[in-house]
């Protein structure tokens, strides 16, 4: 529920809004252990969703049990020379008892990465703006670039989550085949290629990590599955009221707005942007105005971001990846044509609902009260009294 008097969001698939008041607390065998002795004394029945999506996940990408190793919290795999960790990372329960699971999508990319501002510039420039369903997380400790991917699920939308994260992950596994051996020469570092402890290096890549080439391309290069019906039937219904400022729909796409401080900020799905390299889709573009920066000091911050909503804790779908670009933070995402599903627009609009009220109060110090929706704050409302 967002503070103040503004009630509930409407009941659609959607990930909880950060202010649902959420208790964080880690996953672990114990806690498994702690809901298995509620059912023997017959408290109400708590399913982990977060450990049958993982198990679903498993299935769906036909993982081969030589090339696997079980972990604490989901398995680890290796469908070429580079290492995907599917897990459960945490998980927070709202004052309703829901629980929401973060389930997290990382495949090794990158090693021997020190940030130097050449690598800086080379991250900005080759990674960050063709993001798709993941992006690109620096850890300082490790010295690695990992693509990642990031989202909360409940029981009420694993359904229709789990196939969302599934085309995520055999894009990670492609764009890492295909991309982090050149990208590791232009920024001077290594490919973070690794072997399973038992059986070596693979010699010969998983199905999976063809799967760009035999599934995603030949649906990308028909029109984009996602209709001017979609576009305004979700403006119509659930983007004219909070958490939205206002929204307006055409035929190709959709933009809204939120409450950002003293203004608004805005969110794009345009279904007329194609991918360079996965054709039609879904293209989906949040701005955030920041304090104007350097393009080196702006990535720095972009992959900052990356590092708490990409492999931390997402404040929306983690499918994408921060840039900086002309004074504004960007979260920029696609959804190929193969990632579509009916009905998926409202959520993903509650999805970026979420992100702009985060961003609002990391980067203005404002979060969302009653007074946020006064459409005073509104540059769509105020343009469209100027042309009167």
């Amino acid at each position: 529920m967002l503070r103040g008097t503004l009630g509930p969001l409407p009941d659609v698939p959607r990930i909880r809004e950060q202010g649902d008041g959420p208790t964080h607390r880690p996953c672990s065998r114990p806690a498994a252990a702690e809901q298995v002795s509620k059912l023997r004394t017959g408290e109400k029945k708590t399913v982990n969703t977060g450990r049958q999506s993982v198990e679903w996940l498993y299935r769906q990408l036909q993982v081969d049990d030589d090339w696997a190793i079980r972990t604490l919290n989901g398995f680890k795999w290796w469908a070429d020379k580079n290492a995907q960790t599917v897990e459960v990372l945490g998980e927070e329960a709202a004052p309703d008892g829901d629980i929401g699971y973060w389930i997290s999508v990382r495949t090794q990319f990158l090693r021997d990465v020190d940030l130097t501002d050449h690598q800086v510039a080379g991250i900005r420039a080759l990674l960050m703006p063709f993001a798709a369903m993941a992006g690109p997380v620096y850890d300082a400790k490790t010295r690695t670039v990992d693509l990642c991917s990031l989202v909360r699920v409940h029981q009420d939308i694993s359904t229709g989550l789990n196939p969302l994260i599934s085309v995520a992950a055999v894009l990670q596994i492609g764009e890492v085949s295909i991309m982090a051996s050149e990208v590791a020469k232009a920024l001077h570092v290594n490919d973070a290629t690794s072997g399973h402890p038992k059986h070596g290096m693979r010699p010969r890549p998983d199905e999976m990590a063809g799967v760009i080439a035999s599934l995603i391309v030949p649906l990308g290069q028909q029109p984009s599955k996602w209709s001017a019906t979609e576009f305004h039937d979700a403006v119509d219904k659930y983007m004219q009221q909070p958490p939205s400022l206002g929204a307006t729909a055409g035929d190709t796409g959709c933009t809204v707005e939120f409450p950002y401080g003293d203004h608004s900020s805005l969110c794009q799905m345009m279904s007329d942007q194609p991918h360079p390299r996965y054709g039609n889709g879904l293209f989906q573009l949040q701005s955030f105005p920041v304090s104007p920066m350097s393009d080196a000091e702006g990535t720095r911050l972009g992959l900052s971001l990356n590092a708490t909503e990409l492999a931390e804790k997402p404040s929306g779908y983690g499918f994408g990846s921060y840039v900086y670009r002309d004074g504004s933070v960007y979260f920029t995402s696609f959804l190929p044509n193969a990632a579509h599903r009916a009905g998926l627009l409202p959520s993903l609009y509650y999805s970026s609902a979420s992100r702009a009220r985060a961003m609002s109060l990391r980067f203005t110090d404002h979060d969302w009260t009653e007074e946020s929706f006064d459409l005073s704050r509104s540059s769509m409302m105020r343009a469209a009294r100027l042309r009167r």
